[in-house]
């Protein structure tokens, strides 16, 4: 029977034990004195000198009688040090690993101790060097084991107190800092982890924390989930750390000892403290027109995006926010990431309230004091007419209207300055180039436009996404039908937007279940032929079903060769319910090809066609009927992708489609027949 050295003084240690041998290992301490009694013993070496011996990657023995003494500088009592103690001296610091838990007993922290290392090792954890008692082996390496005979290596001593940590900044923490205690002030944990806990107390996992200075330097703070303050929340404040430097390769990290260790209850960097209370927009706003530059003392503010930075039509800086007294904007000092539809808290307190060319908002916000909420609640647009939004200009402005019966003209497209117009007056509208929908054309006919009250050295409106414009028929009648194949041909004679007033109807022959075509994408068939729909969000009509489409104004394109009415508003789709599906064409994949622009976005049938190179249906195949070779395509995220094709000839229904080159696509596996 083998056994490794550990195995041997574990087993060695349980027999001393309970056989009452106190000459080897003697758990029951005489309890000394509470301050102690003096250290009989002397150091020969530091622990700079003792550390300096370790050779880099290798488990190193210490031959000489070395003797160190120092004082314990943290310790397991708090529970975010775990079978080891930081030791410290003048010269340096070093973790020393020890076979015995509640050690704090015994060697709290500011206990004087000399450590007797002749025969003791070193060894190194990720950039730390570590004092242990033997080596062993585990899975092919030799590892480093802890101070089993402490009883007679470690001599304790006095309760001297711990040593002052060494007052440090960030950027000059280093090398010969490491395990020792430090120090630093005019610190503060990040905006966004304020109210957070230190650790997951419940999986009682370890997490990361990070502080920052005035500058922006960051450091981790790492604690324990066993910790006793694991579950505290982390202090919003500004002020100091008192902490064991470490690092983890090339991460720099703080422990605490304990919750005391942290005091931050100053006046952030920014200007925050994190522990403000909340005012309306309303109430922020009256401030501004009531002669105030700034925002109030202990003030925050909470509303949810109205603005949509993902589309463009809004600088990177800005957002908008609304709750239910009003909305402003807010500008940052650097570029944000929040998104339409979440809820914010903003810090206020302090802030400068200034206008924009008549705009007011919380200007040169400090990004850090933004803080996500989650997810929010849109607020309904308010239903007004032009007029009443011109009469209420400074009460309504960066919230939410929607306009019903109004038209868009004064360009061919939403970029630029734009007019809006109902029965009650006109507002001008502006569209960043930026915007991904400035390029659109505008609606011909009457919409109905949900849009954010905005001010440019005058009222006008701003559009989040084009969403926001549904309809768009001319006349303010209803549109003319036109068969697909009409709409095919004014591409195919040069126009790049449908006329006005018209929309299109038929059977939609694509599968959104199955998702062998983008969820953005339908196909659509009637008598006439086919056509692909690419509406501006994810669709959820389904295969067979009927539709009828207003596609006023809207651009006809195509992308790689397959032809498409392109960023469909979804309002615009009408459904029927369940219609008619088109019998496809029976046809040679020869066929196909003389026939490609006519049938294209239609279904065929193909008999006795094979799958030469066999595989999964992934990708791109190739078909062969004997007549011609046609690619068939299958998305990797084809509910059927990775099924295997079939071996011998089959017959099968599928769209005629095109990417650069001629393609069918099946729909799902029910397209595949013997």
């Amino acid at each position: 029977m083998n056994f490794d050295f550990k195995n041997i003084v574990y087993l060695s240690l349980f027999f001393a034990l309970a056989t009452g041998l106190s000459s080897c290992v003697d758990l029951e301490f005489d309890e000394p004195p509470t301050t102690g009694t003096p250290l009989n013993v002397e150091a020969n070496t530091t622990v700079a000198e003792l550390k300096a011996l370790y050779i880099p990657g290798k488990l190193t023995r210490i031959e000489d009688d070395l003797v160190i003494r120092g004082v314990v500088v943290a310790d397991d009592r708090s529970g975010n040090f775990y079978r080891s103690f930081i030791f410290q001296d003048e010269s340096a610091g070093i973790e020393v690993l020890i076979n015995l838990t509640d050690y704090y007993n015994f060697f709290p922290i500011g206990r004087e101790l000399a450590i007797d290392c002749q025969g003791l090792y070193l060894g190194e954890y990720n950039g730390i060097v570590q004092l242990g008692g033997y080596t062993y082996i585990e899975n092919g390496s030799e590892q480093l084991g802890d101070i089993v005979d402490y009883n007679r290596r470690i001599s304790r001593g006095m309760l001297i107190g711990a040593p002052e940590p060494a007052l440090k900044t960030i950027n000059e923490l280093g090398s010969a800092d490491v395990s020792t205690l430090v120090k630093l002030e005019n610190v503060e944990f990040l905006f966004s982890e304020t109210g957070l806990t230190f650790a997951d107390v419940v999986g009682q996992q370890t997490l990361n924390r990070t502080i920052q200075d005035c500058d922006g330097n960051t450091i981790i703070v790492r604690t324990s989930g066993f910790a006793t303050f694991a579950g505290d929340t982390i202090p919003s404040g500004n002020g100091s750390i008192v902490a064991v430097y470490s690092v983890f390769r090339n991460d720099q990290q703080l422990f605490i000892r304990e919750r005391a260790d942290i005091q931050m209850e100053g006046v952030r960097c920014s200007g925050g403290t994190g522990q403000e209370t909340l005012v309306t927009i309303a109430e922020l706003r009256d401030i501004f027109n009531n002669g105030g530059t700034e925002g109030p003392a202990d003030k925050k503010i909470r509303g949810v995006v109205i603005s949509d930075e993902d589309n463009g039509n809004i600088d990177s800086r800005n957002m908008v926010i609304q709750d239910a007294s009003g909305g402003i904007v807010v500008r940052f000092q650097s570029p944000h990431n929040y998104a339409l539809g979440q809820e914010v808290d903003i810090v206020v307190s302090g802030q400068e309230l200034s206008e924009y060319r008549g705009l007011l908002q919380v200007n040169d916000l400090a990004n850090e004091l933004a803080k996500l909420n989650g997810p929010g609640t849109l607020p309904t647009p308010r239903a007004a007419t032009i007029q009443e939004i011109l009469n209420n200009q400074d009460a309504w402005e960066s919230t939410l209207v929607q306009i019903s019966s109004a038209t868009i003209s004064g360009s061919s497209t939403f970029n630029g300055n734009t007019t809006v117009s109902d029965n009650t007056g006109s507002i001008p509208m502006f569209t960043r180039l930026d915007a991904s929908f400035s390029g659109d054309p505008l609606p011909a006919g009457p919409v109905t436009l949900t849009a954010i009250v905005s001010d440019f050295e005058g009222p006008q409106l701003s559009l989040r996404n084009r969403d926001d414009v549904g309809g768009g028929g001319g006349g303010g009648g209803d549109p003319q039908l036109i068969s697909l194949a009409e709409l095919r041909s004014l591409f195919e004679g040069g126009t790049g937007v449908a006329p006005a007033a018209k929309k299109v109807r038929g059977v939609v022959i694509s599968d959104v279940d199955n998702q062998n075509l983008h969820p953005l994408n339908l196909a659509l068939q009637d008598e006439s032929g086919g056509i692909i729909i690419r509406f501006t969000s994810d669709h959820n009509f389904s295969l067979g079903e009927e539709l009828e489409i207003d596609v006023s104004g809207l651009e006809l394109s195509e992308f790689r060769g397959l032809l498409q009415v392109n960023r469909v508003p979804n309002t615009n789709a009408l459904s029927f319910g369940p219609g008619t599906m088109p019998t496809p064409r029976q046809a040679t994949i020869q066929e196909i090809h003389d026939n490609f622009e006519a049938w294209e976005s239609t279904l065929v049938k193909i008999i006795d066609v094979t799958f030469p190179e066999g595989g999964t249906y992934m990708g791109s195949k190739t078909l062969d009927d004997g007549t011609a070779e046609i690619i068939h395509f299958t998305r990797n995220d084809a509910n059927f992708a990775g099924a295997s094709v079939p071996d011998g000839p089959v017959t099968i229904t599928a769209i005629v489609t095109q990417y650069d080159d001629h393609q069918v696509s099946i729909r799902n596996l029910g397209d595949i027949g013997q």
